[in-house]
């Protein structure tokens, strides 16, 4: 006999979870929870859901949903500036799994959920499950200290435009699970198809980077849509133009076979790389590069408004956008 909706949470997501923090009074089992913010703090709060076949492939592992659900929206408090506190969870199930019972489905997917909560030290507080399609919603809360948001609306001109890591190799692997344009890994060793797979999967939340630009950056977000999407919110917010040069984007080295201009497609418009993007004044650049090598400067912030597209400072136009959702 299949479990019910509650002996369900009781046996995958119920207390004691493996994070337990002192700013929780009341976790889950309850109507609410109840939770005692620091004081003279603020709370960041970010939502994102996840739907199977458009944010991740019908075959995709439970660990792999898991892990990204809440990565992602680690990502989105780490653009923020903000440190992990809580979450809730809204899970959706089908009658049916692909290769998985429901109770196998959801023993690896809580693992990998708990597995991550605990290096971010985030707690699951609650949350829902119906039956239904399956989608995963997860809402989470972070603490900022006053007046320290990292928001879109604060690019200034003569900023520089910073990235947390390389770009691309999350599309190529997209390409692989959906075994669509061949033509983007079919030169790539077995071992780098592995490698883009892990990073459309299990992106890395610069969270602690996040944290680290308090007070420096002047603006932020993570890449979900691509950078040329992404990066035009940050330009729209704050009334300003950007020069990104082309040949100093951080390619992934799964990149590394194609022609310069798909290459560039790829890192521009594919998105899931949940790097950040930020602008700082050039004045604070060398003590940030000296702490983070992984970090890069692509460009500079103008008064003109637009992006423009540098080849080794010949503007070039690219016919790509962005990913969006409604387009």
């Amino acid at each position: 006999m299949s479990k019910s909706e509650f002996q369900l949470i009781e046996a995958y997501f119920s207390d004691p979870t493996p994070v337990s923090r002192d700013d929780v009074i009341l976790g889950i089992g309850d109507d609410c929870a109840i939770v005692a913010p620091r004081k003279q703090s603020q709370l960041a709060v970010s939502i994102d859901t996840l739907i199977s076949g458009v944010h991740f492939p019908h075959n995709t592992s439970p660990d792999a949903i898991a892990y990204k659900a809440l990565a992602v929206n680690l990502s989105d408090l780490a653009a923020m500036g903000a440190d992990p506190a809580w979450f809730t969870l809204s899970l959706s199930l089908p009658e049916t799994l692909p290769s998985f019972s429901r109770e196998a489905w959801l023993a690896q997917f809580s693992s990998a959920l708990f597995s991550l909560a605990q290096q971010y030290n985030i707690q699951l507080i609650g949350g829902d499950t119906t039956k239904g399609s399956l989608s995963i919603t997860i809402q989470v809360t972070g603490y900022l200290p006053p007046d320290a948001q990292m928001k879109r609306a604060g690019a200034q001109v003569d900023d520089l435009i910073v990235l947390t890591g390389v770009l691309g190799a999350a599309a190529i692997g997209l390409d692989i699970a959906l075994q669509q344009n061949e033509s983007s890994y079919a030169c790539l060793s077995e071992a780098e198809k592995a490698s883009a797979l892990k990073a459309l999967n299990y992106p890395i939340p610069r969270v602690e980077e996040g944290l680290s630009l308090q007070g420096i950056a002047h603006a932020a977000l993570d890449l979900s849509d691509g950078l040329l999407s992404d990066l035009g919110h940050i330009l729209t917010a704050s009334h300003v133009g950007a020069e990104i040069s082309l040949e100093k984007i951080p390619l992934a080295t799964s990149l590394g076979c194609l022609d310069k201009n798909t290459a560039w497609e790829k890192a521009l418009t594919g998105g899931d790389d949940y790097e950040l993007c930020f602008t700082i004044a050039a004045a604070d650049w060398p003590e940030l590069e000296n702490k983070y090598p992984h970090f890069t400067v692509i460009g500079l912030i103008c008064a003109e408004q637009g992006l423009r597209l540098l080849d080794q400072e010949k503007e070039i136009k690219l016919s790509i956008r962005g990913y969006d959702h409604f387009g």
